[in-house]
């Protein structure tokens, strides 16, 4: 569960409730430096402070000081292109308050230059003792799990049938960008050209509908980087959680 303070910074409220999962709250990209370039809103609120007042500050300025060595350490593991880190952190709140989330940090670009690509989860609170025992909340796996099986079937589908049958690529591509978030990756523009078998001008075009729909951010050039917008994150997931409407007969 992730709290911000109320105006008066006397209670705290739940912003979400994930019963022992973990929800993906958006992104963040930060020269190697750990300057904040670009943050989505929904981290920004988070984080109690605007996008304004965020970018052009550094990471550090608002990690808490007994994380500070840590995580810097974390950081500079990093390699260039490499695995990503997973790293369990608490950040300075704008009203003082101490709040913790998880960010899966890639390092993207060269030796010398680059960014830092975090995506930004709650962290689910820690159970009571009795509830340890308790299953945790499937619905995350689920989740993925059934996205996983859409695409499948739809590779299934191609093979057995034909492609040229069908041309669902905006879907396929929102499907493979939750795909990759869910399993900490970044989705590319060049990853999802070589899945969906399309040319780059194909996908691109593709990706601006999804652009003009508010379902992935803007790509990023540089990182050439494939991002679900929180609107993106929560319709996709409201599909992916649709069932089938049950006929008795």
């Amino acid at each position: 569960m992730i709290y911000v303070s109320d105006k008066q910074g006397k209670t705290l409220k739940a912003l979400s409730s994930l019963q022992g999962a973990k929800m993906i709250l958006g992104h963040s990209i930060s020269t190697i430096a750990g300057v904040i370039q670009t943050i989505d809103e929904s981290v920004a609120t988070i984080l109690q402070r605007t996008q304004k007042q965020l970018v052009g500050l550094s990471y550090m300025s608002i990690t808490h000081p007994e994380d500070l060595a840590r995580n810097l350490a974390q950081v500079a593991a990093l390699q260039p292109n490499g695995s990503s880190a997973r790293i369990r952190k608490r950040y300075l709140g704008g009203d003082g308050a101490v709040i913790t989330l998880e960010v899966q940090v890639s390092r993207i670009g060269s030796c010398s230059d680059g960014h830092l690509f975090g995506t930004l989860s709650t962290v689910p609170p820690p159970l009571p003792p009795v509830a340890r025992l308790a299953a945790a909340d499937p619905t995350p796996y689920r989740l993925w799990h059934r996205a996983k099986d859409l695409l499948d079937v739809m590779r299934s589908r191609d093979a057995i049938l034909g492609a040229d049958l069908f041309a669902d690529h905006a879907w396929a591509s929102l499907l493979m960008v939750y795909v990759a978030e869910a399993e900490s990756r970044i989705a590319t523009v060049e990853s999802l050209v070589a899945q969906l078998s399309l040319s780059r001008a194909t996908l691109m075009r593709w990706l601006r509908v999804l652009q003009a729909k508010s379902l992935i951010e803007q790509i990023n050039r540089e990182l050439d980087a494939v991002q679900l917008t929180q609107t993106g994150i929560e319709r996709i997931e409201r599909l992916l959680s649709t069932k089938a409407p049950v006929t008795v007969s």
